[in-house]
């Protein structure tokens, strides 16, 4: 097992970059095996990291300028990552880290999912199942007070540590976070090993199968953030049918919710219906199959589940024969389309050729300086503008003049106009800056993050304005 963490720069996990990466392997028993792993990653002149999260973290693009650049810090993520039998697990990370690593991989020409499934790979993430204690099996864990606002269960790494008296000082680093993973996984384990086993056994699609069969298969009790209210984080769902574009996901309805609209809906108003929803196999979701004994009546009022509504919501559902043909009309890949821009097409770009990942092993194997003059043919035109971003970003020095002044135009134009709805551009950068520096509330120890982001800023300005 390698457990792991990211500090960023931003919240955008396909546009932000990567500030700290920290891993600790482990055997099946949690036992630490060898050292520990902390590596920082330097930022390109076409970026801008969200000055609130340096100030979350504590990093600046200042220190991490003796790190790696992103391509030789990714390819060194991805080696720790697909080592033999490996599980990557960690703390939310199936929902960021995973997503943030997927992205680097992807703009650096590695496959950005072949380590989570190849040569015994494997990947998990405790988050549900510490829902899915609190929810089905609380004994023997010390649980954070409730949301003062809304009175949901609290389910942060460092409530959860303060709460079981388990050391997290410097949270916020990726280390510190890594071992106080650890140690909440230890609890699990400890308390609740039959709970932790049948979780393990989830980070495998296939087991994830055994309980969502489609098509209108027996409802499933699923434990994720979606349902999260002040009783705890679990709904009786019913899967539907598989997704017509996500060979991993199925179509699922939350039995809380009226299902009627559902029944006249179209293809297109049918994606809008409340309490319809993807289940992604290959995310470790929590589910688990309703019997007589398990969840017991109890357990489910006590989740606020009223089991004969969501069971008379499910036999309305069967009834509906012409429902599936309209569910299985149903595209999911437009969802993924939000930003025209390379550095976001990941999802809505598709899946790279055969050919042209073979041709990416020519770009591995090249020097840097080589790598734009290769002449290599590709399918897939999103390559040759991920090509000289990919040698800008991590090597600008081998640019002949001419290249630079095409990578520095790109640069100003990125900070100044950055794609989507990216808010951290030159204007907001400063401003924020200013406007902390300036606060009475701002602590010297945040000043001091501020006074070395104007300071890189300042440096950058010099580099791509000049």
């Amino acid at each position: 097992m390698l457990w792991y963490d990211l500090e960023t720069f931003g919240l955008n996990t396909r546009y932000d970059r990567i500030a700290q990466f920290a891993a600790q392997r482990t055997d099946m028993e949690l036992n630490p095996i060898g050292d520990s792993i902390v590596l920082y990653g330097k930022v390109s002149d076409d970026y801008l990291p969200d000055p609130l999260a340096c100030l979350l973290t504590g990093i600046t693009p200042s220190d991490t300028e003796k790190g790696l650049c992103e391509y030789e810090l990714i390819q060194r993520i991805n080696k720790e990552f697909s080592v033999a039998n490996t599980t990557v697990c960690g703390f939310n990370n199936i929902n960021f880290d995973d997503e943030m690593i997927r992205s680097a991989l992807y703009r650096n020409f590695f496959d950005p999912y072949e380590r989570e499934w190849k040569n015994g790979c494997s990947r998990w993430d405790i988050i549900d199942l510490v829902r899915a204690a609190h929810d089905l099996r609380p004994e023997g864990i010390l649980w954070p007070p409730k949301n003062p606002e809304n009175g949901n269960p609290v389910f942060r790494l460092t409530e959860l540590t303060k709460a079981n008296n388990i050391e997290q000082k410097g949270a916020h680093d990726a280390m510190v976070d890594v071992n106080a993973t650890i140690a909440i996984a230890r609890l699990l384990k400890n308390k609740q090993p039959k709970l932790y086993d049948y979780y393990f056994k989830l980070r495998k699609k296939e087991a994830v199968k055994q309980v969502v069969r489609t098509p209108f298969g027996e409802p499933v009790l699923y434990t994720a953030s979606r349902f999260t209210n002040p009783n705890g984080c679990s709904a009786m769902i019913v899967p539907l049918t598989p997704a017509k574009d996500m060979s991993n996901s199925f179509l699922c309805f939350d039995l809380s919710k009226d299902p009627t609209s559902l029944f006249t809906a179209t293809s297109e108003q049918i994606k809008a219906t409340d309490g319809l929803f993807l289940l992604a196999t290959n995310r470790c979701p929590f589910v688990t199959a309703i019997s007589p004994v398990f969840p017991d009546e109890g357990m489910l009022t006590k989740l606020g589940i009223n089991k004969t509504s969501c069971m008379a919501r499910y036999n309305l559902i069967k009834e509906q024969n012409s429902l599936i043909l309209t569910l299985r009309e149903i595209s999911s890949k437009e969802d993924y389309k939000d930003v025209d821009d390379t550095d976001f097409e990941i999802y809505s770009g598709g899946f790279f050729s055969d050919f042209d990942k073979n041709q990416f092993i020519l770009i591995h194997q090249a020097q840097p300086g080589e790598r734009l003059s290769l002449n290599i043919k590709f399918q897939d035109k999103r390559v040759f503008e991920m090509l000289f971003r990919h040698i800008g970003r991590n090597y600008p020095e081998v640019l002949t003049e001419e290249q630079q002044r095409q990578w520095k135009s790109f640069c100003a134009n990125r900070i100044l106009n950055p794609p989507g709805n990216i808010m951290i551009n030159w204007d907001f950068f400063n401003r924020k800056i200013m406007e902390r520096m300036e606060s009475n509330e701002t602590e010297p120890k945040q000043k001091l993050i501020l006074s070395k982001l104007k300071d890189y800023k300042d440096k950058l300005a010099l580099r791509i304005f000049s």
